[in-house]
């Protein structure tokens, strides 16, 4: 395992060990861990750990640890600064990763693949109306809330909400956070 996979063995005891079925609380728990830093790519696991732990627990499943070994093996393939360098959010990215994988999904397979095309479009869309970019917490909370009614319909899982809306604990070391114009703002 490579110094990446390392810096996520904190991340996985977490989902391993969680009975959770809303992924927005887990993603929660898991962003306000001592280990988790308030931005980069650990985000683009941590969206779709927190997606596949809870249908996992949905399920009633117990294939969650191939299931994060091949998350934290795709998502360590999307470096920070995706979003600005790709075009892509990592956070809706790990969304796509975390479908693909619960829908068992592979390069010349038809089944699924549109799906997860549409799904992260729609996420990216809600990401980029949110206005602006360096805030992986505020984009991985819009990624997971806007995934949960795809993974509901697509793999016949109910998932519970959040059950409540967070505030930002890291927008004094954001230097381009939105402050009042982002919804997870802590003095909003």
């Amino acid at each position: 395992m490579d110094g990446q996979q390392d810096a996520y063995a904190w991340a996985t005891r977490i989902c391993e060990k969680s009975d959770a079925l809303s992924p927005a609380d887990l993603l929660e728990e898991l962003m306000a861990a001592p280990e988790c830093d308030a931005f980069g790519p650990v985000h683009h696991y941590l969206v779709g750990a927190a997606l596949v732990t809870c249908v996992r627990n949905a399920r009633g499943e117990d294939d969650l640890p191939a299931q994060l070994a091949e998350l934290r093996a795709r998502s360590g393939a999307v470096p920070g600064a995706a979003c600005a360098r790709w075009g892509v959010c990592g956070a809706a990215a790990s969304c796509g990763m975390a479908l693909a994988i619960l829908l068992e999904n592979a390069p010349l397979r038809a089944e699924g693949w549109s799906e997860c095309q549409l799904m992260v479009s729609d996420l990216l869309r809600a990401i980029a109306e949110a206005g602006a970019p360096r805030c992986c917490k505020r984009d991985a909370r819009l990624a997971v809330r806007s995934a949960v009614p795809w993974f509901e319909r697509l793999l016949g899982v109910e998932l519970a909400p959040a059950a409540s809306e967070p505030r930002c604990a890291v927008s004094g070391r954001n230097s381009a956070c939105l402050a009042g114009a982002c919804p997870y703002f802590a003095c909003a």
